[in-house]
């Protein structure tokens, strides 16, 4: 008899609203790569909570057939959380990523083929192959799958933070938190997976009644990301302008043929620097092949002194490539000045600057301009972002600044 309780009803909750979401992610019109990897992966996951949906329900007892139903498709997991993640990071697809997806390709026909064969056979092979060997080797093979592809996909996350904090001077507007949100989600899913795995092995034998809170667990789990995942549908991403292998920031011309211009040379150009405002490095010049040796800190100190000099942290949209361009170097040579030589990587040198050319504003006794208006000279182009930037930098609010300043100038009675 067919009646759906408790379980099955907050199951089919869950899980019906996520779909909902995902179908809401494929027609959202921006990211959209993304956005439908997102939504593929939250209709695998749904797929697998199917079964326990209608099974609590009695469907089973009373459609028998309809075992092995191709619900299943675990190994794709991991492969759809690495796609999104390396999509979202640098806005393609990995060459052959396609190849990534045929063991769930594979899982999926197995099951497709097993559903239209008869009861008895199904039976059968449940009982001497399928619960004995088959549920327990893709069990395992997911997890480890699903364990690999998380750590890669967290290592996209990573190396897109660490592209940010080199190149841009506004990171601050991409905090990827969302990205964040999502692999730490499905690692706790992966962590409850796999106690509830180690329990059903070594401890005792799980029922299906037992499985309930993992299964519960999923159906949150997909509309929880849903509802994150269309909040963040539109989100614009910057991109690193080549692939993550020249992201590394290797001189332009080492391995061309064509030489790099040393630190310190001027522009091949006249329109790189305009001439009114060129202001050339005073720095030993490194030659390609000696950058072992080269005076990082005197480089970083005496580019700082220039950038300082020029305002051209005043750019709110200036990226290390454009203040290469300035300095008449390349990205390689002003990344390795900024952090090995001051400690600093892009996004903190700019903001540092920035964060000092407001303290001085708001230090004078008679401003009258309001912070915003301050912040935004300074190069800052948010009310947020320099909030955040300026706690982190200066350990207090831009307005406890103020006010400590105001009171430090206000002569005691």
């Amino acid at each position: 008899m067919i009646s759906f309780g408790p379980r099955s009803i907050l199951l089919l909750v869950g899980t019906a609203h996520g779909l909902v979401l995902a179908a809401l992610l494929v027609r959202a019109p921006a990211n959209r790569l993304a956005n439908r990897l997102l939504a593929v992966l939250l209709a695998a996951v749904a797929l697998r909570v199917v079964p326990y949906i209608i099974g609590f329900a009695g469907f089973y007892d009373a459609y028998p057939w309809l075992s092995y139903l191709p619900y299943d498709w675990s190994l794709g997991y991991g492969a759809l959380i690495w796609l999104y993640s390396r999509v979202i990071s640098t806005g393609e697809l990995p060459p052959r990523w396609q190849w990534h997806l045929l063991p769930a390709a594979v899982q999926g026909a197995y099951y497709s083929v097993m559903f239209v064969q008869p009861l008895a056979i199904k039976n059968f092979w449940t009982e001497t192959f399928h619960d004995p060997w088959i549920v327990p080797i893709e069990t395992v093979a997911s997890l480890i799958a699903m364990s690999a592809y998380l750590a890669l996909a967290w290592r996209e996350y990573a190396a897109y933070q660490r592209w940010l904090d080199d190149d841009l001077s506004n990171r601050e507007e991409f905090r990827l938190s969302w990205l964040r949100t999502f692999l730490l989600a499905f690692g706790a899913t992966l962590c409850f997976w796999v106690a509830t795995s180690l329990v059903d092995a070594f401890v005792r034998p799980l029922n299906y009644f037992d499985r309930f809170p993992l299964f519960l667990w999923f159906s949150l789990l997909i509309y929880g990301l849903g509802l994150g995942g269309l909040r963040s549908a539109t989100v614009g991403y910057p991109r690193p302008d080549t692939t993550l292998e020249a992201a590394k920031r290797e001189p332009a011309g080492l391995d061309d043929g064509v030489e790099a211009a040393p630190l310190g040379s001027p522009p091949e150009s006249a329109e790189a620097i305009p001439e009114s405002t060129r202001v050339l490095p005073q720095a030993p010049a490194v030659v390609p092949g000696t950058e072992r040796n080269a005076d990082w800190t005197t480089m970083g100190q005496q580019w700082s002194e220039i950038v300082r000099k020029q305002g051209w942290w005043r750019d709110a949209d200036l990226t290390a490539p454009r203040l290469a361009r300035h300095l008449a170097t390349n990205t390689s040579y002003l990344s390795r000045a900024l952090n090995e030589g001051l400690g600093q990587n892009f996004n903190e040198f700019v903001n540092r600057l920035r964060v000092e050319a407001v303290q001085v504003e708001l230090a004078k006794a008679n401003l009258d301009r309001d912070v915003l208006s301050v912040a935004l000279d300074a190069g800052f182009n948010s009310k947020a972002s320099f909030n955040r930037v300026f706690k982190r930098l200066t350990g207090e609010t831009p307005t406890d600044f103020r006010r400590r300043q105001s009171l430090a100038a206000t002569p005691e009675s």
